[in-house]
C-alpha cells in the first residue's frame, strides 16, 4: 500500500466499505417483506464507515495532491456510475412493474420495495464508479 497514491487508497477503502455493507444487505433484503430499518441501517453504516476511513487516510497520508489526471479519472468513474444508475433504474422499475402486475408484490409494500431497489442500484453504481477509477489508476491513464 506504500506505493499507492492517496486517491487510490481512498478508492480501495471506499470499495471495501461499500462491499462490506452491500453484500450482507443483499442477503438480508431478500425477505418476503423488506424492512425500513435494514435499509436505513445500511445507509447509516456506510456513511459512518466512510467518514472514519477517510479521516484515518487523511491523517496518515502526507501527499494528497491532485493533478489533471486525477480529475479525468474521477470524471470517467462518475460517467460510468451515471450510466449504471440510469440503466439499472429503468430495469428495476420495469421489474417492479412486472412483479406488481403479476401479483407477486403486495401493493401496500411497494414503497419499501422501490426503496430497496433504489438503494441497491445506487450501491451498484458506486461500486462500478470506484472500480472504473481504480482500473484507470492501475493503467496509469
Amino acid at each position: 500500500m506504500a506505493d499507492l497514491s492517496y486517491q487510490e487508497k481512498t478508492l480501495y477503502g471506499e470499495l471495501a466499505v461499500n462491499l462490506a455493507v452491500f453484500l450482507p444487505y443483499l442477503h438480508l433484503i431478500h425477505q418476503p417483506q423488506p424492512r425500513l430499518n435494514i435499509i436505513s441501517g445500511a445507509i447509516a453504516l456506510i456513511i459512518v464507515a466512510n467518514i472514519v476511513l477517510q479521516a484515518l487516510l487523511a491523517a496518515l497520508t502526507r501527499n494528497r495532491l491532485k493533478d489533471e489526471r486525477d480529475r479525468l479519472i474521477r470524471l470517467r468513474g462518475y460517467r460510468a456510475g451515471y450510466l449504471t444508475i440510469v440503466s439499472l433504474m429503468v430495469f428495476g422499475m420495469a421489474a417492479l412493474w412486472v412483479h406488481t402486475s403479476l401479483g407477486q408484490i403486495n401493493p401496500s409494500h411497494m414503497a419499501l420495495h422501490f426503496l430497496s431497489v433504489f438503494f441497491a442500484v445506487i450501491m451498484l453504481a458506486e461500486v462500478v464508479k470506484t472500480v472504473v477509477q481504480l482500473i484507470a489508476y492501475r493503467r496509469a491513464i
